[in-house]
């Protein structure tokens, strides 16, 4: 019995070591499934997240194309990068004008603008004009950059100005200027947005109580120009002087050693930074994905012609004054013979002659003093003095 019990007992462990090993085996096939079903659910979820995201990114795409378009003339300079962001993938920007290259102001508000925005691919360039002769020297750079969004930094407009030298008053205006510089931009870039940027205050009116812009007349009658031929302003001029005022400062304070102090740099991008933000404008005339984009039609009037008038007017007045003094001229020096005297009336006529030679000699003696006789009218008066001496000779026969 012992032997028996002895085998019964091996072939049971024998039993229990196989069942333990299948169990484990088992469990271990299990977890591997587990395991690859789960990597398999991760990797379906990771792509329905990521077609999602595409899917929400489409629609969100066609929406705001659609809203834009739907609004094109009432929209931010900020929507209008997003929508050729959207419809070509990158945008371009171009700071033209009378504005120093990279300036800090500038500068920061383009890196806030690409964070605040989604727009990392936001190219940026800089063509400044303060050493150029005139505003359109680097026009050709421009166009070769063919940016989406041009912001044409003007120059501090002369409105009327009078400003004296040696030669007398001399009249001042650049305000046609920048209106036709802009003018000849779109006609390069069609499809680019441009946008009038004024400048800073620079110094406080002596003769205002109050804080007052030496330009602010300047900036007033750029601003109803513009308006006259619907160009987009932003108008960093005026926003400037609200800040000005509200704290209390002076124009001066702006500036230190003739350059925007750092404080007034951070200012001047927030404003800046804003006005993209919310300022509307019309983006009609601008990039369009299915068409093309408004045409922008400016005339100004010719210069020339006024000039022309005024010479005209100039070479008229002396024109009269000769005519009416030549007509003055023409009575005083009017004469009529007398008819020839008989023998019989010798006497009369040696009078009659004495006479003739007094009006010759007061004839004479008027044309010498009149500054204003003609020499046509004086060698007139030679062939008359003539007929009179002949006369009084034969008289005196």
């Amino acid at each position: 019995m012992k032997k028996k019990d002895t085998f019964i007992v091996i072939i049971l462990g024998i039993i229990t070591i196989a069942v333990i090993g299948f169990g484990f085996r088992y469990r271990q096939n299990k977890q591997a499934e587990l395991m690859g079903t789960n990597s398999h659910s991760e990797i379906n979820q990771s792509d329905n997240f990521d077609t999602r995201k595409n899917e929400q990114t489409e629609k969100k795409r066609a929406n705001f194309l659609s809203a834009f378009d739907e609004n094109r003339e009432s929209n931010t300079v900020g929507d209008f990068l997003q929508y050729v962001n959207y419809a070509k993938g990158n945008s371009k920007i171009a700071f033209y004008g009378e504005a120093a290259d990279q300036e800090t102001w500038t500068v920061n508000t383009v890196h806030q603008l690409k964070n605040e925005n989604d727009l990392p691919e936001l190219e940026t360039h800089y063509l400044s004009t303060l050493d150029s002769e005139v505003l359109t020297e680097r026009l050709s750079e421009l166009t070769e950059i063919n940016p989406d969004v041009v912001f044409f930094h003007t120059p501090m407009p002369l409105y009327n100005y009078i400003s004296w030298t040696e030669d007398g008053p001399v009249e001042k205006d650049n305000i046609t200027d920048i209106i036709s510089t802009y003018a000849e931009i779109k006609h390069a870039l069609p499809n680019s947005l441009v946008v009038l940027v004024t400048p800073f205050p620079q110094a406080a009116d002596p003769e205002s109580e109050e804080e007052e812009s030496w330009h602010q007349v300047d900036i007033d009658a750029l601003l109803v120009r513009a308006e006259e031929y619907a160009i987009p302003v932003f108008n960093l001029h005026n926003e400037m002087m609200e800040y000005v005022t509200l704290n209390e400062m002076a124009i001066a304070d702006l500036y230190e050693n003739e350059e925007l102090a750092d404080v007034s740099q951070e200012v001047a991008k927030d404003i800046f930074l804003n006005v993209i933000k919310t300022t509307k404008v019309d983006t009609s005339t601008a990039f369009i994905i299915d068409g093309e984009p408004k045409k922008v039609e400016i005339e100004i009037e010719s210069e020339s012609s006024l000039e022309s008038v005024e010479e005209v007017i100039e070479e008229s007045e002396p024109v009269e004054i000769e005519e009416e003094w030549s007509e003055e001229e023409t009575e005083v020096e009017v004469w009529v013979p007398a008819p020839p005297a008989s023998p019989s009336e010798n006497t009369g006529g040696a009078t009659e002659s004495s006479t003739i030679s007094s009006s010759s000699e007061s004839t004479s003696s008027a044309s010498s003093s009149s500054s204003a006789v003609s020499s046509e009218n004086v060698q007139s008066t030679e062939p008359v003095d003539e007929v009179e001496s002949s006369s009084i000779t034969e008289d005196a026969e």
